[in-house]
């Protein structure tokens, strides 16, 4: 329910064309600071702010209730309950919130900021509203932002090995492993009526929108930085780990495969196998049990992926479930060598 009840406009306000969608929880150091850079972007359109505030108990709520009380003619507050928050992979999400957020909106295209980002540029939305316009087969437009993390900033796009983007982004590039800021993202209302089932197998809902839109035309790449996106301890992906994140990577690239019809089976195979070896290798390294656990389970069923042997198999999975165990056993086994090879 928002604060109006039905959450719809004044009679005498004009339909929007973009709807900006805001979800938001435990977002009071952030939230301020990202509705304001919305509703100071410049437009030569009407477009509406929907925020989704997921019942949060640090004053995000009421910080919310203040910009809708300001602002009824732009912003529909829609206040979420924690019993209909949605859990994947064993933790709750924000994934129905945004998932009613995106149904609700009236706009001819939608745009997004999460309550821990911000834009930087007024300009965001006529630039990309416009390039959508004049593109009839782009199904979205994104551009750069920046990642900042205790004051510091650096770029999203152009910071890993691979990332380099032209003016279009195509579905074959992005499955080769190709990285989007959602906070910049504006794409077509239309080309998302189904997806809440589509969304329903990913374990996280931008990577399932990414696919399902280069599914149905290309992206625009505008190379201007328009947003920020916050790194800090209550984010939702960037500082949960190296354990979530291989799970994330192995529950996604199998579903990306089966929206794309098949189509990049053999690259999204690759990326499979590259993040476990990646993992793998991460685990041993730093001796990370929890870690190595998760890709053993993988790899153990896919031998040939670091060419280990049934026995081979065992041995390490003993290793890592049991690494105190294991060290012990060996450095006993050891022992015994040494006394029987001085005794002969």
């Amino acid at each position: 329910m928002s604060a109006r009840g039905v959450g719809s406009f004044p009679k005498n306000v004009p339909p929007p064309r973009v709807s900006v969608v805001v979800a938001t929880y435990q977002h009071a150091g952030f939230i301020e600071q990202c509705l304001n850079s919305i509703l100071q972007q410049e437009t030569d359109f009407p477009f509406e702010v929907l925020v989704g505030e997921d019942e949060s108990v640090d004053g995000t709520r009421e910080i919310c209730q203040r910009f809708a009380a300001e602002y009824p003619d732009r912003i529909r507050l829609f206040l979420r309950s924690r019993k209909d928050v949605m859990h994947i992979m064993g933790r709750p999400t924000g994934r129905s919130n945004v998932l009613r957020l995106l149904e609700s909106a009236s706009g001819k295209y939608i745009a997004i900021c999460e309550g821990d980002d911000h834009w930087i540029d007024p300009k965001k939305l006529q630039r990309q509203y416009d390039a959508l316009e004049n593109d009839p087969g782009a199904s979205g437009c994104f551009t750069n932002a920046y990642n900042e993390l205790n004051g510091a900033r650096e770029s999203f796009i152009g910071g890993a090995p691979g990332t380099v983007y032209g003016p279009v982004l195509t579905e074959a590039q992005f499955m080769v492993r190709q990285s989007i800021p959602t906070c910049t993202l504006f794409f077509r209302k239309e080309h998302i009526s189904e997806f809440r089932r589509i969304v329903r197998p990913f374990a996280t809902p931008d990577t399932a929108l990414f696919t399902l839109l280069l599914g149905k035309g290309h992206l625009l790449y505008q190379a201007v930085f328009t947003a920020v996106r916050l790194t800090h301890p209550g984010g939702v992906y960037s500082m949960q780990g190296a354990v979530h994140h291989l799970r994330v990577q192995l529950m996604n690239l199998p579903q990306q495969d089966n929206l794309s019809g098949g189509r990049y089976s053999a690259i999204l195979r690759k990326r499979w196998e590259y993040e476990l070896r990646r993992a793998w290798q991460e685990a041993m390294q730093k001796e990370e049990w929890p870690l190595a656990q998760v890709a053993w389970r993988h790899l153990a069923r896919n031998r040939g992926i670091l060419g280990w042997s049934i026995g081979q198999s065992l041995l390490i999975g003993l290793k890592v479930h049991f690494p105190e165990r294991y060290d012990r056993a060996f450095s006993l086994l050891r022992r015994v060598r040494r006394i029987f090879g001085e005794s002969s």
